[in-house]
């Protein structure tokens, strides 16, 4: 005859023999819900969401167009010793955000942060210009470049190409770094100044002559010229 079943009362251990300390199964420490950031597929739902406000459209910004915002900085203003490029990097994206209503193309939101980043060094360049001028101050020499394993003389082309640029007019510096470091063609550049195509040409005809007849007379940069072929006629 078989056993006859136990009762689950017999079954499970008596409340009272466990120890105080061990934990209940619904005293267990809760883990939080972790819900995925929206994935954005396009432009247009990035400014879709940031112009309803949201947190994960913001950050998004920020991690695709940072690395352009800061290369632009960087190429028009140089490593000036005197500048906070974080703080640069940051006003680029509060006046985005500020003006994102103004974006009527939201699949030219690349470029448009292009612009705000040089418009952000147009103002820099100018404001250092006044603030050395009410201080009578000289500008200290453009610092080494950061890098350890640059050419010594790669690296002094590069400061004494700064030093020609830090003459230039701001609007003047800027077309010719984004023509001619940062590589744009002459519709992309005159787009980002926010200037007609015409405008353009004439102010990078002016930027090039002024850098080409000062690199010129500098014993390194004219090396360079001559070796590059450019502005050498």
């Amino acid at each position: 005859m078989p056993p006859a079943p136990m009762s689950s009362d017999r079954n499970r251990p008596d409340d009272a023999s466990r120890s105080e300390d061990a934990p209940r199964s619904e005293e267990r420490p809760r883990t939080g819900v972790v819900r995925p950031l929206p994935q954005v597929r396009d432009d247009h739902a990035l400014v879709n969401g940031l112009r309803a406000g949201e947190t994960w459209a913001r950050a998004a910004l920020f991690d695709r167009c940072a690395p352009d915002v800061e290369r632009i900085l960087r190429r028009i203003l140089g490593y000036e010793i005197h500048t906070d490029m974080a703080d640069l990097v940051h006003d680029t994206f509060v006046q985005a955000l500020g003006s994102i209503d103004q974006l009527r193309d939201a699949g030219a939101l690349r470029g448009w942060m292009q612009s705000i980043a040089a418009h952000t060094a147009y103002r820099t360049i100018r404001s250092r210009r006044v603030r050395r001028w009410l201080r009578f101050w000289e500008p200290a020499q453009i610092p080494e470049v950061p890098v350890d394993d640059v050419n010594p003389d790669v690296r002094e082309a590069y400061k004494r190409t700064y030093q020609l640029l830090d003459r230039l007019p701001a609007d003047e510096r800027v077309a010719f770094v984004l023509r001619h470091v940062e590589g744009m063609d002459l519709g992309q550049v005159a787009e980002t100044c926010g200037v007609s195509l015409s405008t353009i040409k004439r102010r990078l005809g002016r930027a090039e002559g002024r850098f080409a007849r000062a690199a010129k007379r500098d014993e390194v940069l004219s090396t360079w010229l001559e070796e590059g072929g450019r502005w050498t006629t």
